[in-house]
């Protein structure tokens, strides 16, 4: 299949690299000084889905009408979502499906305001990824397969078509009928972990310390109490469960990685807090449920954003 891989950072170039190492026709749209070296030298892959070096793959920092994909992967930092669909929209067939596998809460709603509901489906990556080098990505651990959901809850032959492309290719992954669901709990975890992560510069284990995971609690339970008052059903019937659930079941097979919030930070680039836990802020302001805590890590990621880029 033709696949276009929009915002080709470390998970877009590793999704792209597995891709077209099966055969699949792949282009990576990015930021020049990391696909030029591609072009140059091909895409090197390492880490836990194997090591491969990927020549048969476009590279470019440009769109052209050509390419012509059937599916479009939208790897953009969120806050890029709807520019990235201003930009794709001349370039790409009436007939194409874009499959969000962004961080946060709300890019499927941007992406179908384009496109429409039909031709939008939902990915959740629980997986690390790593620019090692221009050229060079290292998938680091995964938490979970990626999953694979239709935004109106169907099981459809498409997004099993998906899902049997993604796993022969060598990327775990499996249809959903509830893919809000797994949204909602990958946003739960990153707006736990990514900034005390980012604030404290330390690795998630370190945030198993009694005064770290102290707001953690505080955090969780503001973002379970706006999902609630949303409408919005969760794998835990309570914030204890699933910090319990964090604790023992999340934290340690990842308890060495940094966050990529932190990596932006030192990068002097913008995080996306706003996704995260700014979500629940404005959530919270709907509904009148008060998120001191979450409002605080917003503003102090925001202050860290601003210190980094003087």
């Amino acid at each position: 299949m033709k696949f276009l891989i929009m915002g080709a950072g470390a998970l877009g170039c590793a999704f792209g690299g597995m891709l077209a190492k099966e055969g699949h026709d792949v282009t990576l749209i990015g930021r020049e000084k990391y696909m030029r070296p591609i072009r140059e030298n091909g895409l090197k892959i390492s880490g836990i889905w194997g090591t491969h070096l990927i020549r048969s793959i476009t590279a470019t920092s440009k769109l052209r009408e050509d390419y012509e994909p059937e599916i479009v992967l939208l790897a953009t930092k969120s806050f890029d979502t709807a520019r990235a669909m201003e930009d794709l929209k001349a370039f790409i067939p009436d007939d194409s499906v874009v499959i969000s596998l962004q961080n946060g809460i709300g890019n499927e709603e941007i992406i179908a305001g384009h496109v429409g509901k039909a031709r939008t489906i939902s990915g959740m990556v629980i997986t690390g990824f790593e620019m090692v080098n221009h050229g060079e990505v290292n998938v680091t651990v995964a938490a979970d397969t990626t999953k694979i959901g239709e935004l109106n809850n169907v099981v459809t032959e498409r997004s099993k078509q998906i899902v049997s492309i993604f796993n022969e290719a060598g990327i775990p992954s499996e249809v959903v009928d509830n893919i809000q669901m797994h949204i909602w709990a990958k946003a739960l975890y990153n707006s736990a972990l990514n900034p005390l992560s980012a604030i404290f510069r330390v690795n998630y284990g370190r945030l198993l310390d009694p005064n770290a995971f102290s707001i953690i609690r505080d955090l969780i339970t503001e973002a379970t109490a706006v999902a609630e008052a949303e409408g919005v059903e969760l794998f835990w019937k309570s914030a204890e469960e699933y910090l319990d659930y964090l604790k023992d079941k999340q934290i340690p097979p990842t308890e060495k990685h940094h966050s990529s919030m932190l990596k932006d930070i030192e990068q002097g680039k913008r995080t996306e807090i706003d996704f995260l836990n700014g979500i629940f802020v404005e959530l919270g302001r709907k509904h009148e449920i008060p998120t001191p805590v979450n409002e605080t890590i917003v503003r102090s990621i925001k202050f860290l954003e601003g210190s980094s880029q003087r």
